[in-house]
């Protein structure tokens, strides 16, 4: 083999080993609230899509992963790699005296760097 099949090879496998898809297995995270007309949503579920800038819909089984938010609003996905993300949040927000409401609402989020920490809030709607 010549040298330069050789580093052509080598080359292709370092390109190889270099490139992560969007997803688990990194050291960046993606965190924020969940917010409906400024408050936060207790309880909301949010999904993540891996690889994605648009909205792969409203069914859940459309998504790679979810959390549920905390006490707070509060979510997180962690470990994640650099790339884009598409988050959906399906939620009840409890109106005082009045009842529960349903609320939905995603946000695309983005991941720019290998160690980064990125804060999205997703705006929900009824």
């Amino acid at each position: 083999m010549s040298k330069y099949k050789i580093f052509s090879v080598f080359f292709l496998f370092l390109i190889f080993i270099g490139c992560k898809k969007e997803g688990t297995g990194g050291k960046a995270q993606i965190s924020g609230f969940v917010v409906y007309n400024g408050n936060r949503v207790p309880g909301a579920v949010v999904y993540i899509k891996y690889g994605a800038t648009t909205s792969p819909g409203n069914n859940p089984t459309s998504y790679d992963s979810q959390q549920t938010a905390d006490s707070q609003g509060n979510f997180a996905f962690v470990s994640l790699t650099t790339g884009n993300y598409y988050l959906y949040a399906i939620g009840h927000y409890s109106y005082p005296n009045l009842g529960f409401v349903n609320v939905t609402g995603g946000s695309a989020a983005n991941v720019p760097h290998t160690k980064s920490s990125v804060n999205y809030d997703i705006a929900v709607t009824q």
